[in-house]
């Protein structure tokens, strides 16, 4: 049974490429990308995800302001890993109460270390 996973981020190449990865490492994931936090909000609506990999500087609003919807319509949420390139980012992976989070020029072993467990 495949694991499905949202994957976003407004930067095409990064979120292309991260999901080439999550694809090269794992056979039993569904990945389904997303470019922004509406497309994003509107998927979950749509599927039911095991992992939402997000990033936190989107255009649109935050991945903060994404989290804060998602437990506003008072449901279960998966795993959420936050990933950014924003230096306070173990401070607002906190504050918002999320799985983990990923530093961005995120490497392999970083991404088997934090996201495996939810794999």
């Amino acid at each position: 049974m495949p694991i499905n996973v949202l994957v976003v981020d407004d930067n095409r190449v990064f979120r292309d490429s991260f999901c080439e990865l999550l694809n090269a490492c794992y056979d039993h994931l569904q990945i389904i990308p997303a470019g922004d936090g509406s497309a994003a909000l509107s998927l979950t609506r749509q599927i039911s995800f095991d992992l939402i990999i997000l990033d936190y500087e989107l255009t649109s609003f935050s991945g903060g302001d994404v989290v804060r919807r998602l437990r506003a319509r008072g449901t279960a949420l998966p795993p959420i890993i936050l990933i950014s390139a924003h230096p306070d980012l173990p401070v607002i992976a906190r504050l918002h109460m999320v799985n983990g989070y990923l530093q961005k020029r995120i490497t392999l072993i970083q991404f088997l270390t934090m996201g495996a467990p939810f794999l």
